[in-house]
C-alpha cells in the first residue's frame, strides 16, 4: 500500500498530497559557460546616455538593451583614424592583439520551482513531481566602440568613409548580440528546463525532501544552461569564421539563413 505524506522539515502532517513553493533561484554564466555571482542589472535596464550620440557618426542606431562603452581615437583623415583605433583600442583576451571592437557577455536566469511529492513506504522512494515556472532570461552585454573626438578636419568625403567603417563595427557586434538573443534559441532553453518534471530518491527519516528537490533542480539547470551558452559561443565563433571577422559582413546574411 502507498501512503502520501507531507513532511515539512521536522513536523509531520499526513495529506493525500502536498507542495511546496521553494524562492527565486538565480543563476549567471559568462560567454565560456562558467559559473559566475550575480553581476547587478542586465544591460536591458541601461539606456544610453545622451554623450553617446555624440560618441557615433550621425545615422548610426546603438540599441537602447546595450551597454556600451568607448576608446578615443583621433586623426586628420580617415587613414589615421584607423591607425590610431589600432594603437589605442582594447586588447582581446584570447588572442592577445588589438581588434577595433570588444564585445563582452554573460546570461542569467531565474526561476520559481513548484513540487508535489510522496513516499512510497514499499520501497522508501520519495517522487517528485516539480514545475518550473517565471523562467526569465537576462543578457548582460557590453560593445566597446572607437569614438573620434574631433572631426572638424575632415572632409565630407573621408567623413563618409569613416561613417561607413563605423557602420560596419557597430553591425558586426550587434550580430553577436543577436545570436545571443535568438528566440529560437530561448526556446529551447525554455524545453530544457521545463522537461525538468520529474525526480525520485532514496528516503530516510533524516533527509530534507524540499533542500534535495532544490539541490537537484539547482544542478540540473546549471548543467542544461552551461551547455546552452557554450553552444551560443560556438556559433559566435562560426558567425566570425564566415564574415572573416567582420571582413565580409555581406556573408552575415547568409549565415543567419542557415539554422
Amino acid at each position: 500500500m502507498k501512503l502520501r505524506y507531507a513532511i515539512p522539515l521536522s513536523v509531520v502532517f499526513v495529506f493525500l498530497c502536498y507542495s511546496i513553493s521553494y524562492p527565486e533561484i538565480s543563476q549567471h554564466f559568462d560567454s565560456n559557460g562558467n559559473p559566475i555571482s550575480s553581476v547587478g542589472k542586465s544591460s536591458v535596464d541601461r539606456r544610453p546616455s545622451r554623450f553617446y550620440r555624440h560618441s557615433v557618426p550621425e545615422g548610426i542606431e546603438l540599441q537602447n538593451d546595450i551597454q556600451y562603452e568607448f576608446y578615443p581615437v583621433f586623426g586628420k583623415t580617415f587613414s589615421e583614424i584607423v591607425r590610431s583605433a589600432e594603437e589605442n583600442s582594447p586588447v582581446d583576451l584570447k588572442s592577445k592583439k588589438r581588434l577595433p571592437t570588444r564585445f563582452d557577455w554573460s546570461v542569467g536566469w531565474s526561476y520559481k520551482v513548484d513540487q508535489s511529492t510522496e513516499i512510497d513506504e514499499e520501497d522508501n522512494t520519495v517522487h517528485a513531481d516539480v514545475m518550473l515556472y517565471n523562467v526569465g532570461i537576462t543578457y548582460n552585454i557590453k560593445i566597446t566602440l572607437p569614438t573620434l573626438i574631433d572631426d572638424t578636419e575632415l572632409n565630407p568625403s573621408e567623413k563618409t568613409l569613416w561613417k561607413n567603417y563605423y557602420r560596419s563595427l557597430v553591425e558586426y557586434e550587434h550580430d553577436h548580440a543577436r545570436i545571443i538573443r535568438d528566440s529560437d534559441a530561448k526556446k529551447e532553453l525554455l524545453i530544457q528546463f521545463r522537461n525538468l518534471d520529474y525526480m525520485s530518491f532514496d528516503y530516510s527519516k533524516e533527509i530534507d525532501i524540499q533542500k534535495a528537490v532544490e539541490t537537484f533542480i539547482k544542478k540540473e539547470t546549471a548543467s542544461i544552461g552551461s551547455a546552452w551558452v557554450k553552444d551560443l559561443k560556438k556559433r559566435i565563433d562560426a558567425y566570425d569564421k564566415a564574415t572573416e571577422y567582420g571582413l565580409a559582413l555581406e556573408k552575415r546574411e547568409s549565415f543567419f539563413s542557415q539554422k
